[in-house]
């Protein structure tokens, strides 16, 4: 009988439970991972609904997030310079501290030397967005630029993922 493994998929800032399960059910796709940059609510709050779903089909997902910040369903607790790795799908993830938006706010990278002829990619959360950078809830201006200096010293090349698409707001500001 041929045997039917479904891709895999990992969520980042799941802020809304029914589009991210809609997705990976019409998809066929296994949920592997979470990854989350901060606490905010439109962040973090479609993780409840997102666990029960996966638990209901008996998997156990692994919820990645900042040590530095409160967040209830967080299994793994980063800091800066940590490693997640995933197999299916297989990536590699470097965790950057990257306060600003929030004081335990934290980035995902991909690298290129850790996933061959692969651009290298950046999960920024509510840190950097076209034309602008997110809000200054907690932490500083410095912090802020420190952390955006981080992301300077990423390969030109990095692809930007950040969580909200705010380009046209952005440019009118």
């Amino acid at each position: 009988f041929p045997v039917t493994i479904p891709q895999s998929a990992i969520l980042v800032d799941p802020g809304e439970a029914k589009p991210a399960i809609d997705y990976l059910t019409q998809q066929n796709l296994r949920l592997t991972g979470i990854l989350i940059t901060h606490y905010h609510a439109d962040h973090i709050g479609g993780l409840p609904d997102i666990l029960a779903w996966a638990n209901q089909g008996g998997l156990s997902v692994p919820v990645y997030g900042p040590a530095a910040e409160d967040i209830a369903l967080r299994s793994h607790a980063l800091f800066e310079g940590d490693t997640v790795c995933f197999d299916q799908p297989a990536i590699k993830l470097n965790v950057l501290e990257v306060p600003g938006h929030t004081l335990g706010h934290i980035a995902y990278v991909a690298r290129s030397e850790d996933n061959a002829g692969q651009t290298s990619k950046l999960f920024c959360g509510d840190t950097l967005f076209a034309s602008g950078c997110g809000r200054l809830f907690e932490g500083t201006p410095t912090q802020m630029s420190s952390s955006l200096a981080k992301f300077l010293a990423l390969p030109p090349d990095t692809l930007v993922y950040s969580t909200h698409e705010y380009t046209l707001s952005s440019i009118r500001f």
